[in-house]
């Protein structure tokens, strides 16, 4: 029962050593957003940066850094879609850091998706947190099962995404999405589900705070650590939510929608 897991595990922690540059390209990437950014990443917070930054009435560097961050950003959430992608057609190599402005584009569009529903569910946990401070338990698990429909929805809304050329609007075709979940099965959606939980969380653990002034010796050791560790577990995650959706398309005999192998 644990083999395939075993065998996934294995496989996407071998899977960033089969190119080292990769490594090192995402290391760096992942170390600029850290210096960069010295704020909270919050997709909030960062999206209104952005729009700020647009008036270039008065460019400087206060506006310029937000750009640069986002841009970057973009990309690595662009390199993790193609990951993902890449491994359900089936290739067991690490993809490359060439057709940036694809990367972008992807990044820019997922980074929207992720946005919109993150808002959504937000809120929900916001009420759900009032409710069951104020002791209102029954209302406070309405909002919390809410919050993790909408979840569930999110993933369904990207991997609608991959079967569709990664059209924006495919991830609001709830139709669509619904009736991917179900045919994928509860078995499937929770493993994706667990999956893309821990892609999410080893993604969000690479942004550190770093401070030059006040690193000692062994700050500066963690840092360097992190800065090969950060992109391993990174890419390591993503190629686990590939190969487990890999999975599900062989054994649900499910095909992509287009033959468009080069989108992402």
């Amino acid at each position: 029962m644990f083999d395939p897991l075993k065998n996934d595990l294995k496989d996407a922690i071998r899977y960033p050593f089969l190119d080292w540059k990769i490594i090192l390209i995402t290391g760096s990437i992942l170390f600029l957003i850290t210096i960069l950014n010295k704020s909270d990443m919050s997709k909030i917070d960062l999206a209104i940066s952005v729009l700020k930054s647009l008036d270039f009435s008065n460019f400087n560097q206060n506006r310029i850094i937000p750009i640069i961050t986002s841009i970057l950003v973009f990309v690595e959430i662009g390199y993790g879609t193609r990951i993902v992608f890449k491994g359900l057609l089936g290739e067991n190599k690490p993809p490359q850091y060439n057709k940036l402005k694809k990367l972008v584009w992807e990044g820019f569009k997922k980074y929207c998706i992720i946005l919109i529903y993150g808002i959504v569910m937000t809120v929900l946990f916001n009420y759900a947190q009032f409710y069951f401070l104020a002791d209102n338990i029954p209302l406070a698990i309405i909002f919390l099962i809410m919050f993790i429909f909408v979840y569930m929805t999110l993933i369904g809304a990207i991997l609608n995404r991959y079967e569709n050329d990664g059209k924006f609007f495919k991830a609001f075709d709830y139709n669509e999405i619904f009736r991917l979940l179900k045919d994928y099965g509860a078995k499937y959606v929770i493993t994706i589900l667990i999956c893309a939980v821990i892609a999410q969380t080893f993604t969000v653990s690479c942004f550190v705070d770093i401070a030059p002034n006040t690193l000692s010796l062994l700050e500066i050791g963690i840092s360097i650590l992190t800065f090969f560790l950060a992109p391993i577990t990174a890419i390591s995650t993503k190629r686990l939510v590939s190969l487990n959706l890999r999975r599900v398309y062989d054994e649900k005999d499910r095909k992509l929608k287009s033959d468009k192998k080069d989108y992402f």
